[in-house]
């Protein structure tokens, strides 16, 4: 499960490769201009069309034979997706067009916010970017030389994301401008998040990635069972019940690993396979949508309180949803989970588009046809 401390960090500019010109002795522009007072720099462009291009290869329409990696059939091929609010059918150049001029302009909301509230990063997120862009670059430099990458443009990047989470921060924070109200919290983790308690029975024995097979499963779904008869038994009160989901783990994983030929190398690694956790919309969203949530809805037909068992493809979820506030106060389930992410970062998020779309933009056409997507390189 992802953090949702990590989300503000992909707003915008998300993808799975960041790409940056910066510091190379190339005849080309520096800038692709200014939208607002900000000067994008060539490799905040080059970054927000890399990732751009990430995003609409996944929704080309390719022909048999051609891959994401081929530059030229994405360029070409028909993109559908959702670019903000809008349903949006292009060619892969348009969509990436698109996507890198949206990705920008929210670039430069988040600088042209961060000056007017004269804010400061500290020395812990300078740092944590210092790190992030050394480990980035040991993991992709040959990618980033190949595409006449340097490191400054990178930084900028990640400062950026840094920025964007100071502002919320500013604003949203128990010392900002519009602080948000535990009676907010407390509403939003009522009706928005599932407080869940899990005891995992894993079909899948990833040493050697097999699938449980037929027998296998059915007598997995076995040991679920009684998995869940025990905890209905001895985890059946409204607050969390650590030590009773330490006792089942132990008891029941090491024969589900057994079942499916799986070996454990210490008995104690039992305990990752219990968990106790809040979900915020972004976790269950992994799990489905409003039509229906594999996670979700099965906690819901059973009830409060109520273990059941939740077939999730790869394990068998034992799991029961309860009231967290029984256990904790909001107090501690916002030192606990950085709910200010999970409540504002969307709405954060919108704000940088909406606002990064109405600044002026003086952006250079010749610049940009500089450094057209045609031009990526995905292999070195």
């Amino acid at each position: 499960m992802r953090s949702i401390k990590t989300k503000l960090l992909s707003l915008g500019m998300a993808g799975s490769m960041l790409l940056t010109l910066a510091g190379c002795n190339l005849s080309t522009p520096s800038s692709v201009g200014t939208i607002g007072d900000v000067e994008i720099p060539a490799g905040v462009y080059l970054l927000a069309q890399y990732n751009a291009y990430n995003t609409a290869s996944g929704l080309a329409d390719l022909a048999t034979g051609e891959t994401a990696n081929d530059v030229k059939a994405v360029l070409k091929a028909e993109c559908t997706g959702t670019i903000g609010d809008e349903e949006v059918t292009a060619t892969g150049s348009e969509y990436i067009e698109k996507l890198t001029m949206r990705a920008i302009e929210y670039y430069a909301a988040v600088e042209t916010k961060f000056a007017e509230l004269g804010a400061t990063l500290e020395d812990a997120a300078t740092s944590e970017v210092a790190d992030n862009v050394d480990s980035m670059w040991e993991s992709n430099g040959d990618l980033y030389e190949a595409n006449g990458i340097g490191k400054s443009s990178l930084q900028a990047y990640l400062l950026n994301a840094q920025k964007a989470s100071t502002i919320m921060d500013l604003i949203y924070g128990a010392q900002g401008t519009d602080p948000v109200s535990d009676e907010e919290y407390t509403d939003f983790v009522n009706n928005s998040c599932y407080y869940i308690e899990s005891v995992q029975i894993p079909l899948v024995d990833y040493s050697t990635y097999t699938m449980a097979d037929d027998t296998q499963k059915a007598q997995l779904e076995d040991l679920a069972e009684q998995c869940r008869q025990q905890l209905s038994e001895e985890a059946n009160s409204q607050t969390t019940s650590t030590s009773a989901l330490y006792e089942a783990v132990a008891t029941y994983v090491p024969q589900a690993m057994e079942l499916i030929g799986a070996t454990m190398e210490d008995a104690s690694q039992a305990v990752y396979y219990a968990g106790s956790q809040l979900y915020t919309p972004d976790d269950v969203a992994n799990y489905g949508d409003d039509e229906y949530n594999n996670l979700t809805d099965p906690l819901d037909e059973a009830g409060m309180n109520q273990w059941t068992i939740i077939d999730l493809g790869t394990m068998l979820l034992v799991a029961r949803r309860i009231d967290p506030f029984k256990t904790y106060t909001i107090a501690q389930l916002t030192s606990m989970y950085d709910l200010l992410t999970a409540l504002k970062s969307d709405d954060l998020q919108n704000e940088f588009y909406a606002d990064g779309a109405a600044l002026p933009h003086a952006l250079d056409e010749g610049a940009m046809k500089t450094y057209s997507a045609s031009k990526i390189k995905k292999n070195v």
